[in-house]
């Protein structure tokens, strides 16, 4: 019996050690080159090296370390990958050339490269969450705080602004736009927090109760109107 448990052991190892990214080839410089993009009025935008719009879509400045969790229950890491918050869209490069990954994925998480090993910070999206807005069961969330009662989640997007200066050219640059939820496993509903990072949001939108507000208050010294102060609150309400 125990060598037939390891030999299975051994097979599982070996195919998710082989597990790779698949993806759609894009491109050698980024998102958006050699396409055509909708700016706020409708306009189609041509992107090319002279219309390339000022700042990135991507959520971090470079390509870094990742785990990705499929819906198939395998997962595995790499490097070099990036998330896009204009199409929402992760992506990776290969023999210098870039990809959009094309595998149904349930959750990722990115690690900067270079990042320090006591402090490293991470970027865990996920989705699967219930339709809200404009949003749908694809729609990757960042996660900021996780528990048994509240996940305090932060979607991101980032769309063409164009601006005009008298006499000058017409300039294009990415607007990153945020809007915090709160999801409520006891309910199974999204609940819209606002575009500003609050914790004082939280407590009104989810009905706190004062005492229990109160109660967190006497140990926070801190900003109360800040995404630490949030994950804080959420924390506490998880306890």
């Amino acid at each position: 019996m125990k060598k037939i448990l390891c030999l299975c052991l051994l097979v599982t190892i070996t195919i998710l050690g082989k597990t790779q990214a698949s993806g759609k080839y894009i491109g050698n410089s980024g998102v958006g080159t050699d396409f055509s993009i909708q700016n706020n009025d409708g306009k189609m935008i041509p992107i090319g090296t002279k219309e390339d719009p000022k700042g990135t879509p991507y959520l971090l400045e470079n390509w870094s370390n990742v785990m990705v969790y499929l819906t198939n229950g395998t997962n595995y890491t790499d490097n070099t990958f990036n998330y896009s918050l204009f199409d929402e869209q992760l992506y990776f490069i290969k023999n210098n050339n870039l990809f959009a990954v094309t595998d149904d994925i349930k959750e990722f998480i990115l690690t900067p490269s270079g990042a320090n090993d006591i402090n490293q910070t991470t970027y865990r999206f996920a989705n699967g969450y219930p339709i809200v807005n404009n949003a749908n069961e694809k729609t990757f969330y960042q996660i900021l705080a996780k528990g048994t009662h509240y996940h305090l989640l932060k979607w991101q997007h980032k769309k063409i602004r164009e601006t005009y200066v008298y006499g000058a050219k017409a300039e294009f640059e990415y607007l990153n736009q945020i809007n915090y939820y709160v999801f409520d496993f006891a309910s199974n509903k999204m609940n819209f927090i606002g575009i500003k990072a609050s914790a004082n949001n939280i407590k009104s939108t989810l009905s706190v109760d004062e005492s229990i507000w109160k109660a967190y208050l006497k140990n926070q010294t801190g900003n109360s109107k800040d995404e630490k102060s949030m994950i804080d609150f959420i924390n506490y309400l998880n306890k």
